[in-house]
């Protein structure tokens, strides 16, 4: 069966002002299936839009990288090669996180269309881009008479995020990466952009890989779960596995810091701060914050742990057992 995402083995990084490099993925391993929706979660400066522009291909010229990733079989990082140009905008493509920047605010919608097409469809005429985007637009659940010849300004903050969709569905992509997609919107309307993204993952077959620290939404829309933090990949799992049995400490923290309507449970917090992005650790990097930290987390990186397709990076589950045994 061949997958939408495959990583093996993948670090991504930054040169800093002195030219050392940051690494802010460490050696990430995971799958993604064709027609799944998959999160990706954790806390700011996580990793998490870094992980997403490597899946888009959008990652700065100054980015180093190290292991592999392929997109739908085609191997698109391989160390520090990159081999975009076949998947970029083709089989995979971003839907942002703030639609209004995003947006040219000096092109109507029409125009950015045919930026977009004629990038992907070369030699295509006036009549196709019309037919393709107002395709896309119904798609999305836009009118195109409204929309088509707008600019970006005099649409409301869902019918951006909408027209950002439809911009991606009309070159083809079967995958669509949607950074913090409703970050920007109010309660209302991003469950009407969870709604959208759901239907078209049923309709339409597509492969969603959903970026968010809000772990609510995930549970919402979400059939799996990759847990990120500082980096490093500390769990993964369905939906079912990582809120009904959470394995590593950070997760069960996370979760317990989610306010439930009409529970008197008192909210907690994750004590302490998380690393600055790309800061070396020895160790688990979750040790100065876990309350279950034992000698050997602290000099130790934990191996990864597999439950079935439920897998957790902790040395509480280790097969040698805790630190000193």
């Amino acid at each position: 069966m061949v997958l939408a995402v495959e990583a093996d083995d993948l670090w991504i990084g930054y040169l800093d002002d002195n030219d050392r490099n940051i690494w802010i993925i460490h050696d990430a391993s995971f799958k993604v299936s064709m027609g799944e929706i998959y999160c990706i979660v954790g806390e700011s400066g996580c990793g998490k839009s870094t992980l997403g522009k490597a899946i888009v291909g959008i990652l700065p010229p100054h980015a180093e990288t190290r292991g592999v990733l392929k997109i739908v079989g085609e191997t698109v990082i391989r160390d520090r090669d990159h081999y975009y140009r076949k998947v970029r905008g083709r089989i995979v493509s971003l839907i942002p996180q703030n639609p209004g920047q995003a947006l040219h605010p000096y092109l109507r919608i029409r125009d950015q269309f045919k930026y977009v097409l004629r990038s992907r469809y070369r030699g295509i005429g006036e009549d196709e881009i019309r037919e393709r985007s107002y395709e896309a637009l119904r798609i999305v659940g836009l009118d195109p008479g409204e929309v088509y010849d707008s600019y970006p300004h005099e649409l409301s903050g869902g019918m951006q995020q909408r027209t950002a969709i439809a911009l991606a569905l009309s070159t083809g992509s079967r995958i669509l990466v949607a950074d913090e997609p409703t970050s920007s919107l109010d309660a209302h309307l991003r469950m009407q952009i969870l709604r959208l993204l759901e239907r078209l993952n049923r309709e339409l077959g597509l492969t969603i890989i959903m970026i968010t620290h809000d772990l609510l939404q995930a549970r919402k829309i979400c059939g799996r779960i990759m847990v990120l933090y500082a980096g490093h990949i500390v769990e993964e799992g369905s939906v079912e596995d990582v809120y009904g049995n959470p394995l590593h400490p950070y997760t069960k923290l996370l979760l317990d810091t989610i306010p439930i309507l009409g529970s008197r449970k008192k909210l907690k917090t994750i004590p302490g701060e998380p690393p600055e992005p790309g800061k070396y650790m020895v160790g688990c990097p979750f040790h100065p914050r876990c309350p279950y930290r034992m000698e050997k987390c602290l000099i130790e990186t934990p191996p990864t742990i597999n439950a079935g397709e439920h897998r957790v990076s902790c040395w509480l589950y280790s097969r040698n057992g805790p630190a000193g045994t």
